[in-house]
C-alpha cells in the first residue's frame, strides 16, 4: 500500500504542532476559562501548561521509540494492546473532529466582525471547506500555507498584548480567585483545550525528515513557545479588559480590545483570531486524515480511508470524510459544550499516551509520566457532566466497533 514521503522540515514541524495549539484556545476558548477561573485564568493557564509539559516529555520519549505516524494511536498499540491502540484512536479521532468543529464556530464568530449579517454559521462551513481543499493539495504545500498562518498569528497576539498592557489596571485582578481553587481547576481543564495540539505532529512522522529526532524536539519547542505567549496575552486581557468582559464574549480577545476603546485593533484582532481558527482547522483534517490512513492500512477503518489522491500523496477520501464530520459537527453544537468534550477526549487520550509510558519507559522520565497521567485524570473531573456522559458514548461505541467489526476479519 503507498505511503506519503518525508517532506517536512524541524521548522514545518514545530508550526504543524504551533498550528494547531496557538487558536481557539486564546482567542475563542479563552472567554469559556474565564467565565469559570475569573481573573486567574492566569493561574488556569500556567496549569495548563503543566500538565501538557508532563505529558509531552512522554510524548517526546515515546516519539523516540516509535518513530513512525500514527502518534498515541501507536504508541498504545505497542505499549499495552491492540485493542487499547485502537480505542485510543477512535477517541482521538473523535475528538479531533470535534476540536475543528470548535474552531470552526469560532471562526464563524470573528468572521462577523467584517461581515455582522454574516451568520457565523456560514463563516464555520467557509473554513472548513477551504481547510479540506488546502489539504487536498499536499503536505508540503499546506505546510506553507499553515507556516505563514502561524507567524501572522503569533504576531497579531504581541500586538493584542501590547495594546492590553497600555491600558492595564491591577484592579482587575482583584479578588483573584472568586470562584474558588475549583474555578480554576476547571478554567484548567477548559483551557487545556488549547495546548491539545502539541503531539499532532507525531501523527504525521512518516512525512516528517529524520522523525526520531526531529518529532520530539518539535513538540517539547511548540509547548514553550505556546506557554509563554499563553501567558502573556491573558495577563493582558484580564488587566486590560477583565475577565467579566472575556467571559460573555465568543470572540474575547476582540471584545477585549473593543472594551478598551481600540476599535481599529478590534479589526487587527478579529483577523488573527481568523488565522488562528484556521491553522487549527487546517491541522485537524491533517490529523484527521492521517491518523485514519494508519488505522485503515492496520485494518481497523475501512481501506477506503488509505486511498491517495493520484496526482498528491495524501490520504484524498480520509481529508473528505474528516472535513464532512467536521462540518457537520459545527452546525449541530454550542461552542461551550463542544469545547467541553474536546477536552474531555483530549484529556482522556493523552492520559492513555501517560499509561503506556509507564508501561515502557524507564528511569526518571517514568516519574515524569505518573504526573502527567495524574494531572490528566485530576483535570478530567473537573468538567462537566455532559463531558463524561458523551466521552463514554464515545468509547462504548468504539468498543463495539472493535467486537463487532474489526475482530471478526
Amino acid at each position: 500500500m503507498p505511503t506519503s514521503k518525508p517532506q517536512l522540515s524541524l521548522f514545518d514541524a514545530v508550526n504543524i504542532s504551533l498550528g494547531s495549539i496557538i487558536g481557539a484556545g486564546i482567542f475563542v476558548i479563552l472567554g469559556a476559562a474565564a467565565a469559570v477561573a475569573g481573573p486567574a485564568l492566569v493561574v488556569s493557564v500556567l496549569i495548563a501548561a503543566a500538565v501538557s509539559l508532563l505529558t509531552g516529555l512522554s510524548a517526546a520519549e515515546l516519539s523516540r521509540m516509535y518513530p513512525r505516524s500514527g502518534g498515541v494511536y501507536v504508541f498504545a498499540r505497542e505499549a499495552l494492546s491492540d485493542f487499547s491502540g485502537f480505542l485510543v484512536g477512535w477517541v482521538w479521532l473523535f475528538s479531533n473532529i470535534v476540536a475543528g468543529a470548535t474552531v470552526a464556530v469560532g471562526f464563524g464568530h470573528y468572521l462577523t466582525f467584517f461581515f455582522p449579517a454574516l451568520p457565523s454559521s456560514v463563516g464555520a462551513a467557509l473554513v472548513v471547506v477551504a481547510v479540506v481543499l488546502i489539504n487536498l493539495l499536499g503536505a508540503k504545500e499546506s505546510s506553507r500555507f499553515n507556516n505563514v498562518l502561524v507567524l501572522f498569528k503569533i504576531a497579531i497576539l504581541l500586538f493584542f498584548s501590547g495594546a492590553a498592557f497600555l491600558h492595564f489596571h491591577g484592579a482587575h485582578f482583584r479578588p483573584l480567585m472568586p470562584f474558588g481553587f475549583r474555578g480554576v481547576w476547571a478554567g484548567a481543564a477548559t483551557i487545556f483545550f488549547a495546548y491539545a495540539g502539541f503531539a499532532r505532529v507525531a501523527i504525521v512522522a512518516d512525512e516528517i525528515e529524520d522523525p526520531r529526532k526531529n518529532v520530539p524536539r518539535a513538540t517539547l519547542m511548540s509547548i514553550f513557545i505556546s506557554t509563554v505567549v499563553y501567558v502573556l496575552v491573558a495577563v493582558a486581557a484580564v488587566g486590560g479588559a477583565g475577565y467579566m468582559v472575556l467571559a460573555k464574549s465568543g470572540s474575547p480577545l476582540a471584545d477585549a480590545v473593543s472594551a478598551m476603546g481600540l476599535g481599529f485593533g478590534a479589526k487587527i484582532v478579529a483577523l488573527g483570531g481568523l488565522a488562528a481558527a484556521g491553522t487549527v482547522a487546517l491541522a485537524s483534517i491533517l490529523g484527521i486524515s492521517r491518523l485514519a490512513q494508519v488505522m485503515a492500512r492496520s485494518g481497523e477503518l475501512p481501506v477506503f480511508f488509505a486511498g491517495l489522491g493520484r496526482k498528491t500523496d495524501v490520504p484524498r477520501n480520509a481529508i473528505l470524510v474528516g472535513g464532512a464530520a467536521t462540518l457537520l459537527l459545527a452546525f449541530s453544537a454550542n461552542l461551550p459544550h463542544i469545547a467541553y468534550i474536546s477536552s474531555f477526549s483530549l484529556l482522556l487520550y493523552y492520559a492513555a499516551m501517560n499509561l503506556s509510558g509507564l508501561r515502557v519507559l524507564k528511569g526518571r522520565i517514568r516519574i515524569i509520566t505518573a504526573f502527567g497521567l495524574l494531572s490528566c485524570l485530576v483535570l478530567m473531573v473537573s468538567l462537566p457532566r455532559l463531558a463524561w456522559i458523551v466521552g463514554a458514548a464515545v468509547l462504548a461505541s468504539g468498543a463495539f466497533y472493535y467486537r463487532a467489526v474489526v475482530r471478526k476479519k
